[in-house]
């Protein structure tokens, strides 16, 4: 029942309105017009005024059988990076920009397949309940829509992100959550050549420290990674401050603490053994989730995925996204792969196949949701 070239077009046209993360005015006011000529009712919270942004959540709702249990489809507005400019090219059914800036697929793609999934109910007059639309703000840089968001607002308790890179088939059972890390090395000044004995080397206690850690991936889905070194002031002094910026992702509670004090700890010790000192500073950007793959709300989801010709196959994820808010909130938000690939880069792309699949799998889930299987 997917109309191929209507999603194409679709987004196509999405991805060419600029909307980074905190700008999503413009892609706003076009969803609230095509949302409204297809007959739902249409409302913007406040999200926007909390973190600065421009605009703020739309919750839109098409009316069904109140015996049907409610359920909504979630995507986000905002790109990383503007999309001013965009020139597309299709070669091979796979659509990409011009390399010159991203396409936008992340979460334009999403976007448009749940537009299409709604579009295509209302045409076939498909039987459902009340059906929910969620499009959030300001994902890229935090999730700060979906945090910012009153569930209250919404009927639906569980509902379908479109928001991952995994190929279609893929739903995703494990995310991690994410911490971010300030750290300050002091240490103390002295001329580098006259009197070093006299200083203490915030650079070597920070590379002493940043040798002993454990890098890169923890299980699954986890992760620990420096990516900011700042520090020095001149190539004759003994440099008294760096600052090291970093993150630590675990999808386990307790696992993500143990990282936070372990990094604590290897700092720690580096600054001791050289008679510096160290302030670390850890801020939470987003909770973990884990489902159990035997929870009941997954049979009609591999059902829609087997029905739409694809092998379901539960993944653990090692991105966040707004299912991770939404899943803290209290609801149930489970994010299904679309398939864009090369996220956050020039070289971002996805298959025209891959943005029909994605939505005929979602159409099919739905249905079968509606049909009493959950």
């Amino acid at each position: 029942m997917i109309n191929k070239n209507r999603i194409v077009k679709n987004f196509l046209d999405l991805t060419l309105i600029d909307g980074i993360h905190g700008k999503e005015s413009e892609v706003a006011g076009n969803l609230i017009h095509r949302l409204k000529k297809l007959g739902l009712t249409v409302s913007m919270d406040q999200a926007g005024k909390s973190f600065g942004g421009d605009t703020g959540n739309l919750i839109a709702k098409l009316p069904g059988n109140s015996d049907y249990p409610p359920i909504f489809l979630c995507a986000h507005m905002d790109t990383i990076l503007p999309t001013k400019n965009l020139v597309h090219i299709i070669k091979d059914d796979v659509i990409y920009s011009d390399g010159n800036t991203i396409l936008g697929g992340d979460n334009r793609a999403g976007i448009a397949v749940v537009l299409e999934i709604v579009e295509t109910i209302i045409e076939n007059e498909i039987p459902h309940g009340n059906l929910e639309v969620l499009f959030t703000v300001c994902e890229e840089a935090g999730m700060h829509g979906a945090k910012s968001l009153d569930i209250n607002n919404l009927e639906s308790r569980l509902g379908l992100v479109f928001d991952s890179q995994a190929s279609p088939g893929s739903y995703i059972i494990e995310a991690p959550g994410a911490v971010s890390f300030n750290i300050e090395v002091k240490g103390k000044s002295a001329h580098a050549a006259v009197s070093p004995e006299k200083g203490i080397h915030a650079i070597q206690i920070a590379s002493k420290a940043i040798s002993n850690l454990k890098l890169g991936r923890w299980a699954e889905t986890g992760m620990l990674n420096i990516g900011i070194i700042e520090g020095g002031k001149a190539i004759n002094v003994i440099p008294d401050f760096v600052k090291i910026t970093g993150e630590t992702r675990n999808a386990n509670k307790d696992e993500l603490n143990y990282q936070k004090d372990y990094i604590k700890l290897i700092f720690e010790e580096a600054a001791k053994e050289f008679g510096g000192s160290v302030q670390i500073t850890f801020s939470e950007k987003y909770d973990g989730y884990q489902f159990d793959e035997n929870a009941p709300f997954f049979e009609p989801i591999r059902k829609g995925i087997a029905d739409a010709g694809f092998i379901p196959t539960p993944i653990k994820y090692p991105g966040g996204s707004d299912a991770n808010v939404l899943n803290n909130k209290g609801l149930t938000a489970v994010n299904l792969g679309v398939g864009f690939k090369n996220a956050h880069s020039f070289n971002e792309h996805i298959s025209i196949e891959n943005l029909v699949s994605a939505a005929n799998i979602g159409l099919n889930i739905v249905k079968n949701y509606y049909n009493g299987k959950s």
